[in-house]
């Protein structure tokens, strides 16, 4: 709601446009191969350089992109938008420890993509309540167990990628956000 009762910069809204078209680009170029996909990681970029409420925002817009662009619309669009919304808000909150360069910030890097990989597959299971109206908590674990080598895969993307491209994407997005929305601070935190 604080986007909408303040006048939004339209530097803000071409930034918010743009991340969420990388982290699209980053979902649908890999969608040939299961749960490898990027976007998990721009949206926690999001949230550590720009700040819980980009982070949110970012979450919340990419899975409706995408799955208008083809990778679907149905019931578990709204577990996505729940589950990257979520993704992009906690990153937020946890900028201070996730943007550190050193061992502490590399392991909390690693330790929140590699957890957000299976917090993302299981919120995004919740849908399958939609086909399953019988389903209990023992059929959900089932669900679970059944996707986790897919949720590994994520989980161990999201790691990767927060370990080998952190520092490449930190420095363009603060560039970015130097220059295009100085009333952000540096360390993540919005003072929109």
């Amino acid at each position: 709601m604080s986007f909408f009762n303040n006048k939004m910069p339209v530097e803000t809204v071409v930034l918010i446009a743009a991340l969420v078209a990388i982290a699209s680009i980053g979902r649908i170029a890999f969608a040939s191969i299961a749960s490898i996909q990027l976007a998990s990681f721009i949206i926690i970029m999001a949230g550590i350089i720009f700040g819980w409420r980009i982070g949110l925002i970012v979450g919340l817009l990419t899975p409706v992109v995408t799955d208008l662009m083809g990778m679907g619309l149905g019931s578990w669009t709204v577990f996505q938008i729940i589950g990257w919304g979520l993704m992009g808000l906690s990153a937020g909150f946890l900028a201070q420890i996730l943007i550190k360069n050193d061992i502490i910030g590399y392991i909390s890097r690693g330790v929140f993509g590699f957890a957000w990989g299976f917090v993302y597959g299981w919120i995004s299971n919740i849908s399958m309540f939609f086909f399953m109206p019988d389903m209990d908590l023992s059929s959900f674990i089932g669900i679970c167990i059944t996707g986790f080598s897919f949720d590994l895969t994520h989980a161990l993307t999201n790691l990767i990628a927060l370990t080998l491209l952190f520092e490449l994407f930190r420095r363009i997005f603060v560039r970015a956000k130097k220059k295009f929305l100085p009333n952000i601070s540096t360390t993540g935190i919005t003072k929109l």
